[in-house]
């Protein structure tokens, strides 16, 4: 059974996998108390993987240098002095990832961690500046930047080299992606009742849901053998089947499995993270100033408690929570050519 995709106001189609949303920037909340954090100097280690291409840690990227929210240090052409003069920057997002992008049945508005965050980069840009949401898969995120679609996303994206510099996972398309800003990590949701406390606890009669064109299949292959993991285009899709009975376990990174336990009653989230995911931001591939911009928001975010009081608001009552991802700089994209 497919999800159905989720809308403001009624949608159109405007590629494979991407829906159009109506919406608007408005304030995000105020940093608040600090959140409980687990060690610095792990988060800081975020994404240890083995270095990319250009010798550097997946998480690196574009440092800010003179590029600021003052529209006076942007360019003419740049994408933030095109969105101010439009009033509209194109997003996009899921839809329906509770605590992160889902919509609001009571209003009908989207909302989320990584909305609030969208939220924040409009209104750097400009006090009139309105979102244009598109709802995507998860493989449909890379091509929505590559074919102009959208000029951002936030979608719980993790941050590796394939997507950085192209590569088999990718269908070697690649993007920009700025500092991380929250640390995820991969963990498996059962059945309440259920006797597995983590990962290595399934069976061989255990199948697990996963969505595709995601890293998580690749690490839950790790787990379990190729043919008990099920794949699905859209993450929705893994709570129809588990709640069906068709899967016995879904997996996801916590942030996405946390909102799945608070839908679902009979369901919860075990173990602890059997892997590292850095989230970011993703921009067009050759939009190096809408990076830098948008990691000068971030940096200013993180200075002002935002970060930290977003994962607090989303993600208290889902165990430890991670201490917001210092900003590592340094990425060299002439390594692409």
């Amino acid at each position: 059974m497919t999800m159905m995709r989720i809308s403001l106001r009624p949608a159109v189609v405007v590629a494979a996998g991407v829906l159009v949303l109506a919406g608007c920037g408005s304030a995000i909340p105020s940093a608040g108390k600090s959140v409980v954090q687990a060690d610095p100097a792990a988060v800081v280690a975020a994404a240890a993987n083995a270095d990319c291409v250009d010798g550097k840690s997946p998480v690196a990227s574009l440092d800010p240098g003179t590029i600021t929210t003052n529209p006076s240090s942007w360019r003419d052409t740049s994408t933030m002095a095109k969105v101010r003069k439009s009033g509209r920057l194109e997003v996009a997002t899921s839809g329906d990832v509770r605590l992160w992008g889902a919509r609001n049945p009571e209003n009908g508005h989207l909302e989320g961690f990584d909305i609030d965050v969208l939220k924040r980069i409009a209104a750097a840009i400009g006090p009139d500046v309105k979102l244009d949401y598109k709802v995507v898969n998860y493989a449909g995120r890379l091509p929505a930047l590559n074919d102009g679609s959208v000029q951002l996303v936030a979608d719980q994206m993790t941050i590796n080299c394939d997507r950085w510099f192209g590569g088999s996972s990718t269908n070697n398309q690649f993007i920009n992606f700025s500092t991380a800003y929250y640390q995820a990590g991969q963990k498996i949701l059962v059945r309440r009742d259920s006797k597995v406390e983590d990962v290595d606890g399934l069976t061989d009669d255990d199948k697990v849901c996963v969505t595709a064109s995601s890293t998580n299949v690749a690490n839950i292959e790790k787990k379990v053998a190729a043919d008990q993991v099920v794949q699905v285009n859209d993450l929705g899709e893994c709570l129809v089947k588990f709640q069906e009975g068709e899967v016995t376990a879904i997996t996801g990174d916590d942030t996405v499995l946390a909102g799945f336990s608070a839908q679902d009653p009979y369901a919860k989230v075990v173990g602890t993270a059997f892997t590292e995911e850095p989230y970011g931001l993703g921009t067009a591939p050759n939009d190096v100033d809408f990076t830098r911009f948008v990691n000068y928001v971030l940096q200013d975010m993180r200075k002002d408690g935002t970060l930290a009081a977003l994962t607090n608001k989303y993600m208290k009552g889902t165990g430890v929570l991670p201490a917001v991802p210092k900003a590592v700089y340094g990425r060299d994209l002439e390594k692409r050519e």
